[in-house]
Parts: C-alpha cells; sequence; structure tokens
C-alpha cells in the first residue's frame, strides 16, 4: 500500500498493492475490477503450484488516521478480495476453494456491516468472472490475519492449508489531536505530498539513520532532505546512459505487441543499439532536443505529442487520440512478422495518457479475442458496433497485464468520447 512504504524497509519489498479504503467504507463497499491485484497472486504461489506443507501467503502493510486500528482497505477492501478470488477459483477452476467464510477483523467491523458485504459476494465474484481479468487458479484459500500494535497475531492449526493475507496496520491508535505533538501523526504516510519535501520512502529508508539523527535540528534535517532529493534527481537522470535492465520495466499487454513504459525507459531504450520497436510514442511537454530520442532512432519512428501531465492534458490527449489510434494501427497492419511490428506507448503521467492510449487501440483494432483486426472491413465493421463495454474490458487487457497501468477515469472518459457516438473522433474506416 502507499502508505505502507513508509514502514516498510524496500529491500524486503517485492511489490505494491493497491486496495482502496474507499471500496471498503460503509454502503459503498465494492470489489474493484479496475484494482484486481493479480500480481499478487504470482507472488504468493507459484503459477501451477500443488497443495503443499509450506507456509505461503504475503504481508500487506498500511497506515491509517487518527482513532482506527484499521484502515477500511486492510479491515474490508482486502478480505472482500480474498473472498472474491477464492470463490471465483473455484466455480471456474474447481479448486478447494469454495464457500470459504468472510474474514474481517471483530473489533473493526460489526456482525450488521460483515451481513451486508457477505450479501454481495455473490454478484461481485459473477462480475469478476464474467470480466475480461484472467481468473487465478488457487491451490489454497486466500486467508486475512490482521496485525497492529496492541495485537500481534498467530497463525491458526493447520496453517499450511492456506495462503494467509497478513494486513499489518503500523500505526498506533492516537485518540486526541492534542496528543501529537511535533513527533507522531498517525497515518500521516498516506498524506506525505504535503510535508515530506520531495523525500520518497526509497529515499527515506536509504538514508535513515542520518534523518532521524537526534544532533539534527529541524532547518538542518530540511536542508538535509532537499540536497537529498537533488542528488536522487540528478542520478536519476543520468542513469539514462547506464541502466541495462530497461527490458524488465516494459510492460507488454499480452501478445498484442503493444507495450507501455515510462518515459525514462523509452530514453533508455534509445540509448541501445537495438530497439525491438517500430514505433514509440512519447506523451510529454517538449524537452530539448539532446533530452529527447530523435525522431528516427534504429529503425523506429518517434512521435513525440505534447501532452500535459494530469487534468491539463485531457484536451491535448483527445486531440491527439485519432492519430494515435490510426498510426499503431497503420504499424501492425503493415507488419510481415508479428515480432517485427511493436509498438511502445510512453508518458511521464503515471501511465495516464499512454495506458488510456492502449487502451482506445484494443478497443478499435482488435477483436473480443484479442485479435488484430487486418482489414479495414473488419475493422470498419467492428468500430460502428463499439460500446462502453467493449472499451472497460480492453480496460481490464490493459490492468491484467500490471496494476500499474491504470489510467484515471477522466482519460478513460475521453477514450469513451473517441470511439462511440455521433461526436466519436476516431474513424470508423481505416
Amino acid at each position: 500500500m502507499r502508505c505502507g512504504a513508509w514502514y516498510t524497509n524496500p529491500d524486503r519489498v517485492k511489490a505494491a498493492s493497491y486496495f482502496k479504503s474507499t471500496d471498503g467504507h460503509m454502503h459503498q463497499w465494492n470489489f474493484s475490477l479496475k484494482r484486481v491485484n493479480l500480481h499478487l497472486i504470482h507472488l504468493i504461489q507459484d503459477e501451477g503450484a500443488e497443495l503443499s506443507s509450506a507456509l505461503t501467503g504475503c504481508l500487506i502493510v498500511d497506515s491509517t488516521r487518527r482513532g482506527k486500528r484499521y484502515p477500511d482497505a486492510l479491515s474490508k477492501t482486502v478480505p472482500i478480495w480474498c473472498a472474491v478470488l477464492n470463490q471465483a477459483s473455484a466455480e471456474r477452476h474447481n479448486t478447494p476453494t469454495r464457500d470459504i467464510p468472510l474474514c474481517v477483523p471483530s473489533d473493526a467491523v460489526s456482525d450488521s456491516e460483515r451481513a451486508q458485504i457477505e450479501a454481495r459476494l455473490q454478484q461481485w465474484t459473477a462480475a469478476f468472472l464474467n470480466s475480461d481479468c484472467d481468473i487465478p487458479i488457487l491451490m489454497k484459500p486466500l486467508t486475512p490475519i490482521f496485525v497492529n500494535p496492541d495485537k500481534i497475531g498467530t497463525l491458526p492449526p493447520n496453517a499450511e492449508r492456506s495462503h494467509h493475507v497478513v494486513l499489518i496496520s503500523a500505526s498506533s491508535v492516537n485518540q486526541k489531536a492534542g496528543d501529537y505533538g511535533a513527533q507522531y501523526v498517525q497515518g500521516a504516510g498516506d498524506d506525505h505530498e504535503n510535508w515530506a519535501l520531495g523525500l520518497s520512502p526509497d529515499l527515506f529508508w536509504n538514508h535513515r539513520s542520518q534523518l532521524i539523527s537526534q544532533s539534527l535540528d529541524r532547518g538542518q534535517r530540511e536542508a538535509l532532505i532537499h540536497a537529498l532529493v537533488t542528488e536522487h534527481s540528478t542520478s536519476m537522470q543520468s542513469r539514462a546512459n547506464a541502466a541495462d535492465d530497461f527490458a524488465s520495466n516494459i510492460i507488454w499487454i499480452g501478445t498484442t505487441r503493444i507495450a507501455v513504459a515510462s518515459l525514462q525507459v523509452a530514453y533508455e531504450v534509445c540509448e541501445k543499439n537495438t530497439n525491438p520497436f517500430k514505433l514509440m510514442i512519447l506523451a510529454t511537454h517538449p524537452l530539448s532536443d539532446n533530452t529527447h530520442p530523435q525522431n528516427d532512432t534504429s529503425n523506429c519512428n518517434v512521435i513525440r505529442l505534447n501532452i500535459p501531465q494530469g487534468k491539463r492534458g485531457l484536451n491535448a490527449f483527445s486531440q491527439t487520440l485519432p492519430e494515435v489510434v490510426d498510426k499503431v494501427t497503420e504499424v501492425l497492419q503493415n507488419s510481415v512478422q508479428d515480432c517485427d511490428r511493436r509498438v511502445l506507448l510512453c508518458c511521464a503521467d503515471q501511465f495516464n495518457a499512454s495506458g488510456a492510449f492502449a487502451v482506445a487501440v484494443l478497443a478499435a483494432s482488435f477483436d473480443e479475442n484479442r485479435v488484430f483486426l487486418a482489414s479495414a472491413e473488419e475493422r470498419s465493421q467492428h468500430r460502428s458496433k463499439l460500446c462502453k463495454n467493449d472499451v472497460h474490458r480492453r480496460l481490464q487487457w490493459v490492468i491484467s497485464a500490471s496494476e500499474l497501468v491504470s489510467p484515471s477515469r477522466a482519460y478513460l472518459q475521453r477514450v469513451n468520447a473517441g470511439l462511440i457516438g455521433s461526436q466519436r473522433t476516431i474513424r470508423i474506416g481505416s
């Protein structure tokens, strides 16, 4: 969890999880198809792993606001996730995870609330099974265990028969605002933009002995933070020329030959002698010539788009969307061999633009079986029948590739507007 990163040594972290407390709020309970967190299953168990005597599971760390023992993400959102995945695995793959009771902390969730959540589990399971998300094969049920500073849970008898999802609420309960002083604010890790001065959890852990030194006063500590942040930014820019592991940071969307990545990865790709892409689309502000890849790099066409980050980029995104769909479709269409025609979509805004471009291309030029529509006639017929559900299913393809690639609702609405209805901007015939 984002907040939990402040409490966890990054050397021990295998992945980030994406569970929202909003999905656990009273009367807003939900199993989100945008945050299915299937990447965690690969960490918890190997694919196809058989039931064994080994202890398996994961630890998820989060924090919460004043006066609460658990954030709603840990007390309800994750337990809902466990229950839905257990039942879906049983119904799709006949695994021994059927009808596992919902497990929530009794000191945080009332019997009435639990019953209301249980009443919705089957409809969430049905929606998951009816989606285009991959349904995991769970050879053991996912079982939550709840831990907070006042309660260290213990594993039950026969613990090896379950995958234990240990949910750790890291911060101590602090009831009164007057108790905070200058030393401790419960749940502040979830609001770090307001106080961290650019410091990240990784930077904090890498330099924690310096940062928490009692010999520093407030001014000295802030000066140290500014120095660390500046040094880190400089080193990140210089890494582009030296990095050799960029391929691991490229997210492929199944077998579609479309990938997404950060802008930094795009720069690293272009530094290599062999570029596996025929087209790279970079959504960013224009930078100096020596920072951007050249327009033609290793036989790769590089298209640069001026799309500001966040909501400020929505209009530019909408204006460039038809061009991007046409260009990507053209590259895939002209393929002689599948491996020869690959496309990389990049942006600097947490995959908002690049992820939304990917969803649009998949909706416009791929059928429901993830097969590229090779003829213009096929694409024309396909595009004339597109609906919001088709776009939503393409989003599920993207999210199944990586939870990181989850464009915002505002960007997805622009995709819908470009593809559907009388005001569509993406050509039906292409």
